[in-house]
């Protein structure tokens, strides 16, 4: 899809060729969206909202009073949220974020279109180090992942096998597992043998990926190599959002849960809840690392219980749904005693009781842009209009992401699904 300016008007016709699926479809998801699947609704009403859609008042009315007709109209209202601290109170996303009846999408998310944030324009494809061109249309791409069955890499697949199908080309997935040696032993087997790589496993070395990548061509998923072209997750956004959530409901203390203390995403996601949240006025703290399995948020429960925080954020949300299921069985009550959020957006955030609100990392996106930038096109950069203007804030405010300035490392906005693991703090007794 081209380049679009936010001011353009979108046209029907936009959502169905973004989102990946018939005109007649965006029309039904608003006309009658009992007649299309859920999820399909969900999804082209997200692209609807990314691309700053609006349908006419008869689709409005027609679908009025669906749990999802109150998402689409509340996403250009604002929360009217005035709180001063720390100067931050003029950056708090607009509604429905007060909303924690059912789910709400904000104001950025998107599950399959170009909306990424990026830094530079790769108007040609990534050369080898032999000089030829990197993969072109009719060609074969192989997403390689420690694991399929872990709800994100099928993401990943879905945006990146969209994108390369405009191109007639293809995109195969690869498990590799939690070995480094296997891993790398498998990426030397894939050369000749694909015209190109989207590496989406942070098993192999740093080295190894950057002499790689000079022989063949790659993009390397949610982790910044150095030299070698990455697209990865911005946090800012999401974490903004989370953290005005927790505001509107009067948290005045964030207590995150680790993941592995090497993984860069832990890292990322802590540096910028820690520096966000104190600049809103928050204190923050940290337990852990823990597992970043469901186990391993039943151990986080453990420590929680103890400290009593009202707040919680955690690495992802599997250590989410093992905190909520813990507390759950213990007596304690999410949202009312504690409230949590995750972070991924995975299968597992809307199903435990109660669905858990999650900062999302667009997944399906990631893939789109590697794809992108493995055939030679830029990114397809578009920013809505509020998302646009929280940024300038952000940086106004010198909130800035450490890899912002490099000229190989492509930053994919993050944004919030709101369900109802967040409420009013409860009252803390000394």
């Amino acid at each position: 899809m081209a380049q679009r300016k936010a001011t353009d008007r979108v046209r029907l016709s936009d959502v169905a060729d973004a989102a990946g699926v018939a005109i007649s479809t965006v029309s039904r998801v608003f006309s009658n969206p009992g007649r299309v699947n859920f999820q399909t609704v969900e999804h082209v009403r997200a692209v609807a909202a990314e691309l700053g859609y609006r349908p006419n008042p008869r689709h409005r009315n027609a679908s009025a009073g669906g749990p999802e007709s109150a998402t689409v109209a509340g996403l250009a209202a604002n929360d009217g949220d005035s709180s001063q601290q720390s100067g931050f109170g003029t950056i708090d996303s607009p509604s429905p974020l007060g909303q924690t009846a059912g789910e709400t999408v904000s104001a950025s998310d998107s599950t399959a279109t170009q909306s990424s944030r990026t830094h530079q324009s790769h108007a040609t494809a990534i050369p080898q180090g032999n000089g030829k061109p990197a993969a072109t249309g009719g060609g074969i791409v192989a997403l390689v992942v420690k694991d399929t069955a872990d709800g994100v890499s099928s993401q990943i697949l879905k945006g990146a096998q969209i994108t390369a199908m405009e191109s007639d080309s293809a995109v195969g997935i690869i498990e590799t597992g939690q070995s480094q040696p296997r891993t790398q032993q498998m990426l030397n087997h894939l050369k000749g043998k694909v015209n190109g790589i989207i590496l989406a496993s942070d098993a192999p070395g740093i080295d190894f990926i950057r002499n790689y990548a000079k022989q063949v061509p790659l993009v390397v998923l949610n982790r910044p190599v150095d030299g070698v072209p990455s697209v990865v997750p911005d946090p800012r956004i999401g974490v903004v959002r989370a953290l005005s959530l927790l505001r509107r409901y009067h948290h005045t203390a964030v207590t995150y849960v680790a993941g592995p203390g090497a993984s860069w995403a832990n890292q990322s996601r802590w540096s910028c809840l820690h520096d966000i949240g104190q600049r809103m006025g928050f204190r923050m703290n940290q337990i852990g690392p823990v597992h970043p399995t469901v186990e391993g948020g039943y151990q986080a429960a453990l420590a929680l219980e103890g400290s009593r925080p009202t707040a919680v954020i955690t690495y992802n949300d599997l250590i989410a749904a093992g905190i909520v299921l813990r507390l759950t069985a213990d007596g304690v009550r999410v949202p009312e005693d504690v409230s949590v959020i995750g972070f991924d957006n995975t299968l597992i955030a809307p199903v435990v009781t109660p669905p858990i609100t999650s900062i999302r990392i667009p997944r399906a996106q990631l893939g789109q842009t590697a794809v992108r930038l493995l055939l030679g096109r830029d990114s397809g950069a578009l920013r809505n209009p509020a998302d646009a203007q929280l940024m300038e804030k952000l940086t106004e405010l010198g909130v800035r992401n450490e890899d912002e300035q490099s000229d190989t490392v492509t930053l994919v906005d993050t944004s919030i699904i709101v369900r109802r693991s967040v409420g009013e703090r409860r009252t803390v007794v000394d």
